[in-house]
């Protein structure tokens, strides 16, 4: 029984060392763990800064580049002046203009259609109601038309945010 005793008092004696240093390695592995997750919060924090950083010098180019081709535009500008106010004015209003008596014609042509549409003067022709008459002027190329204007004036202004961001 001694001996039974002794060879258990022993055996458990030997693995005392062993069990400790189990326990100090799983002890060594969750601080090893919770150092590596602090180190890829810090990466990541690093990581976002440094595309913040990209963004904003992204968005410092842009606007650098964007200022530039105002200026070479503004100096392109001031080479096609003849000096001459009047000549000045009226080469910058060529484009306003031309816009404006083609809308006016637009207007003009879309109004006689739809008083033509309420106001027939063909004897075979029916007159129609007004709401009938607006979904009768307002036609597919109208829209086409319509868009096409609004992507003009309004879609580069779109374009270029997209390009920033």
């Amino acid at each position: 029984m001694i001996a039974l005793l002794s060879a258990l008092l022993g055996f458990i004696s030997s693995a005392t060392p062993d069990i400790f240093r189990l326990f100090r390695d799983a002890r060594d592995r969750d601080h090893e763990l919770a150092l590596l997750k602090l180190q890829l919060e810090h990466d990541k924090a690093r990581i976002a800064e440094g595309a913040a950083e990209r963004q904003a010098r992204l968005e410092a180019i842009a606007l650098a580049t964007e200022q530039a081709e105002q200026v070479s535009l503004n100096a392109r500008l001031k080479e096609q002046l003849t000096g001459i106010h009047w000549v000045d004015a009226l080469a910058g209003s060529v484009r306003p203009v031309l816009t404006y008596s083609f809308f006016l014609l637009y207007a003009t042509v879309k109004a006689a259609q739809f008083n033509l549409l309420l106001h027939p003067v063909l004897p075979w022709a029916v007159g129609s109601t007004m709401a009938q008459a607006l979904v009768l002027v307002w036609s597919e190329e109208d829209i086409a038309i319509f868009s096409a204007i609004m992507a003009f004036w309004f879609g580069s202004r779109v374009m270029r945010r997209t390009q920033r961001g």
